[in-house]
């Protein structure tokens, strides 16, 4: 992937333009992409769909505008690479991606380009997204409600599809996560003084996410 942070291209060289591409050569790390000559000096490096999209080929006039055009079309190549490689990680909602490759220096208006793009072609599901990252923080962190939708708000995903997502989390799933966390916790929470007790596992589900009310029915019935 290009890093956006170095310089694309030299700018001695392009102070010749407009002047025809002298050579075009394969790249020996990335034989994806291709270097371009400009009076046997190098210019600038670009992917294989930037090469064939403006048919770059020897002798084609490069003017200034039309290097502006190219350098253009390198961002989107490279925001789209770096995105898709996140993606292949993990799933990642639109607000994650945009924040990452901007804290990668990419240019705002190439990354909503690129974001609109995989949106589009189902790469981005913001919903989708919504709906397994509350199953998992539920069902392996025990996090409740409350937690999950502050956390799915963070990452910019609506109202509406955290409303859907938690829907898939039941009354009956989450006092079972309460009764499994108490029990789990049991023993820190029988070294605090009696008085205090129901205070200490109140606070520490809270802090999980849960309601108030589901917490003290819960508490409630396991004293019982």
């Amino acid at each position: 992937m290009q890093n956006p942070d170095k310089k694309r291209y030299d700018e001695g060289v392009a102070k010749l333009l407009p002047s025809p591409i002298s050579e075009i050569k394969v790249q020996k790390k990335n034989t994806y992409r291709f270097s371009l000559f400009v009076e046997n000096q190098f210019l600038v490096g670009v992917s294989d769909s930037t090469l064939t999209r403006f048919g770059l080929k020897k002798g084609t006039l490069l003017t200034t505008s039309l290097l502006h055009e190219v350098l253009q079309k390198e961002d989107v190549w490279a925001i789209k690479e770096y995105c898709i490689r996140l993606l292949g990680r993990r799933d990642h909602a639109r607000n994650e991606l945009r924040d990452k490759a901007r804290k990668k220096g990419f240019p705002s208006h190439s990354i909503e380009e690129v974001l609109d793009e995989l949106t589009k072609k189902k790469y981005i599901n913001n919903a989708f997204f919504a709906s397994k990252f509350a199953h998992d923080k539920f069902e392996f962190n025990k996090w409740g409600p409350n937690k999950i939708r502050a956390e799915l708000f963070r990452r910019g995903i609506s109202e509406r599809n955290i409303d859907v997502a938690l829907k898939e989390i039941s009354t009956d799933k989450r006092s079972l996560a309460i009764k499994e966390l108490i029990k789990k916790n049991k023993r820190k929470f029988e070294r605090v003084d009696t008085s205090k007790r129901k205070k200490k596992i109140f606070d520490f589900l809270l802090r999980k996410g849960f309601q108030p009310s589901e917490i003290l029915s819960q508490i409630e019935n396991i004293r019982k």
